[in-house]
């Protein structure tokens, strides 16, 4: 069976919101089959209509429960964040959709990949950070870390809160894609995508 090996949050960027048509956060997880290694493959027979999208990863090293957590505690939590792509791929036509449908989808995940350096979260201005995405060489999105709710923190935040509501935390040792930070660019078979974010490295995928 599918393990789930992460968590996620969507529609976290107000150009996705925008894109949406959506005002609030979803959260969903990842799984150990949507995983892929860094500069691997992405089988598009395996999709309907997949896109991409720019993240920052954070690992947990302790236990963050709601509510009331912060963005400063989601912070003092953090062990490390790097760079991370995850491929989006709604059951929905074209993408269109409301807030409990998307959710019923899993927020749209379907792979992902993270690499790049692991940096210690106090070592850097996550709201300040330059993300640029490239497909086949060419630049198609440019923003930068506070794109994501004004700190991509803000975003695991939400996160901790909303499980805690619910009685729940997220576990030390928990990988968290804090949501796309531009909008959502389409591939298909031959497309090469890369992720470079200031200090924090860069991370590739292909689609066959």
């Amino acid at each position: 069976g599918t393990k789930i090996v992460g968590l996620k949050c969507g529609l976290t960027s107000y150009a996705k919101m925008k894109q949406m048509g959506v005002d609030s956060p979803v959260f969903g997880f990842v799984t150990d089959y949507g995983s892929i290694a860094e500069g691997g493959e992405v089988k598009c027979s395996e999709l309907i209509h997949p896109k991409v999208e720019p993240e920052i990863a954070f690992i947990t090293k302790r236990a963050l429960k709601g509510p009331g957590c912060h963005i400063g505690a989601v912070l003092a939590a953090t062990d490390f964040v790097m760079p991370g792509i995850e491929v989006i791929d709604s059951r929905y036509r074209d993408f269109k959709f409301d807030l409990k449908s998307v959710i019923a989808d899993n927020t749209s995940a379907s792979r992902f990949v993270v690499g790049g350096r692991s940096v210690p979260a106090n070592e850097v201005d996550l709201r300040t950070l330059g993300v640029v995405l490239e497909k086949n060489g060419e630049i198609v999105a440019l923003a930068s870390g506070a794109a994501v709710l004004g700190h991509p923190a803000a975003a695991v935040a939400a996160l901790a809160n909303h499980l805690g509501a619910r009685g729940e935390e997220i576990p030390a040792g928990t990988l968290i894609l804090s949501g796309g930070i531009t909008e959502a660019i389409a591939v298909q078979p031959g497309d090469n995508v890369s992720l470079r974010i200031q200090h924090l490295g860069s991370v590739s995928l292909k689609f066959i």
